[in-house]
């Protein structure tokens, strides 16, 4: 299992890079506790199964011959190197980057590092690992060879945090910006630069609230854009299959999609807030703009499957859903910041419900 305690008499700029993740990790789970008891409450019985199966891939490619197994368990460390990746800005900020990146850290100290972080990352999978093997290995399923399956579990387990130190070096690696896209970064575009014909706010919220999210490194607007993609090809698929798995699906897409849109909008605001006290600017307007934009794109989906399916708002149980699916929407977007508990109860409920009444819909 990965390693994270590292000797008394280690480099300073392990200790530093060791104690920075470990603020940054406390931060992310201090995050989710206040909605911890409604999260374990609903989505316990699941997070148990999923851990009691987290190791049934390696063990099943174990099975396989060696030919395919190495291929299969590779792809599978790889993909598990996932949270490394989009945690990378959390336990590396870009700007402590900056500072850090003309230091004369030697390569061998910047490699201890990025490893010592991994093994934070790798660690919970690895006795997740553990805890799903031991449970395999007390069923002793006809398929399961203790030994192979073992190795392939170690072999998984490395690999990730191998790849996930390879992610976290390379992001010290790029710290610096690349010089030619921050010259392109201050040169304002040509129809800005010349007056915007368009209205101010219209013009403010594309400035401050859209183009912000495909800048840099924040990929809210691929994860937004990936959402919409995956919440439209659900909605289109239940509505030819008819089978209550794609209404679970959809519903849970459509929520997580205008949740994640209306957090991202909130954090942006609070983000600008203190850059754009003295400007002249209503910055609460425009952030009540921002907002109401993040019901568009759930709302587009609904309005996809009314056109796909009219007879949908034709049944009593489809105009419930879209009832449901509207009432949950606009919520989302009105329920107070500081109501991290009530909004994820929100969010659990509506899934639940619009599940429940979406699976009767084609009855």
């Amino acid at each position: 299992m990965p390693v994270t305690h590292l000797p008394v008499n280690s480099h300073v700029y392990v200790r530093f890079r060791i104690r920075l993740a470990r603020h940054a990790l406390r931060q992310f789970v201090a995050s989710f506790l206040s909605s911890a008891e409604i999260a374990i409450l609903v989505c316990g019985p699941v997070v148990l199964g999923l851990v009691a199966a987290v190791a049934l891939p390696p063990m099943l490619a174990a099975s396989e011959p060696l030919a395919l197994a190495v291929p299969l368990l590779t792809v599978h460390g790889l993909l598990m190197a996932l949270p490394a990746a989009l945690l990378r800005k959390r336990v590396l900020p870009q700007d402590v980057a900056q500072w850090l990146h003309p230091l004369p850290v030697p390569p061998r100290q910047q490699a201890l590092a990025a490893l010592a972080v991994a093994g934070m990352l790798a660690g919970p999978l690895g006795l997740a690992y553990l805890v799903s093997f031991a449970v395999c290995a007390w069923q002793q399923p006809a398929w399961l060879q203790p030994l192979p399956a073992f190795a392939a579990v170690l072999y998984s387990l490395v690999l990730t945090w191998a790849a996930s130190a390879a992610i976290l070096a390379r992001r010290a690696r790029l710290a610096l910006p690349n010089p030619r896209w921050q010259r392109l970064r201050r040169t304002p575009p040509a129809p800005f630069a010349r007056g915007a014909r368009m209205p101010a706010a219209l013009m403010l919220w594309l400035r401050l609230f859209w183009l912000p999210f495909w800048r840099a490194e924040n990929v809210v607007g691929w994860q937004q854009s990936a959402l919409l993609a995956a919440c439209a090809a659900s909605a289109l698929a239940w509505i030819a299959l008819r089978h209550g798995a794609l209404a679970l699906s959809t519903s849970v897409l459509l929520v997580l999609l205008t949740d994640r849109g209306d957090k991202a909008v909130r954090e942006q605001a609070a983000l600008l807030r203190p850059i754009t006290a003295s400007w002249p600017a209503p910055l609460r307007s425009l952030s009540l703009l921002a907002r109401a934009f993040s019901l568009l794109p759930a709302l587009a989906v609904l309005g996809l499957m009314l056109a796909a399916a009219p007879q949908m708002a034709a049944a009593t149980a489809g105009r419930i859903y879209l009832g449901l699916a509207l009432a949950a929407q606009l919520l989302l977007v009105a329920i107070p910041s500081s109501s991290a508990r009530a909004r994820v109860a929100l969010t659990v409920g509506a899934m639940l419900l619009m599940t429940a009444v979406g699976s009767e819909i084609w009855h």
